[in-house]
């Protein structure tokens, strides 16, 4: 099973750290991992910096809206679920500031969820911290200055 954690980031902190995502997979990986309360607080502080608040109603919608004519797809309760043959499923749920994906089986089940979601906002970073994996769902165009 792979689980994939996404932030909404802020617009200048995603044009300042491109090609440097590393920095930000290290705080939230830091985070995720962090034993004492102290620095769970002074991390958390850092993350709420560097997000934004995702908007769940308006992902919900456009997600349904999305996927509502695929046989594979069913709205959940809160969350969203694609399922295929020989137990592939993946399973999208959305908080205020991260979503979660979880698949398993191939994966064609969360590049969908991944294709709507990038429709939807420019600066998603997906995460997973088991296999050390982040990217932007929809890599930032970077202002080329000639001189």
């Amino acid at each position: 099973m792979k689980t994939y954690h996404l932030y909404l980031i802020q617009d200048d902190i995603a044009k300042t750290y491109f090609g440097r995502e590393f920095l930000l997979f290290d705080l939230f990986s830091r985070f995720s991992n962090a034993n004492s309360l102290t620095e769970k607080k002074v991390l958390y502080k850092q993350i709420q910096f560097v997000t934004k608040p995702i908007k769940t109603i308006k992902l919900h919608h456009r997600i349904e809206q999305a996927l509502q004519n695929s046989l594979a797809y069913k709205k959940g309760e809160e969350c969203h679920l694609l399922y295929g043959e020989k137990e592939e499923c993946c399973t999208l749920r959305l908080y205020h500031r991260h979503v979660e994906i979880h698949s398993q089986g191939s994966g064609e089940w969360e590049t969908i969820f991944f294709e709507v979601l990038r429709k939807n906002e420019d600066t998603f970073l997906a995460m997973n911290y088991q296999e050390r994996r982040y990217g932007w769902l929809n890599p930032i165009k970077q202002e080329r200055k000639f001189v």
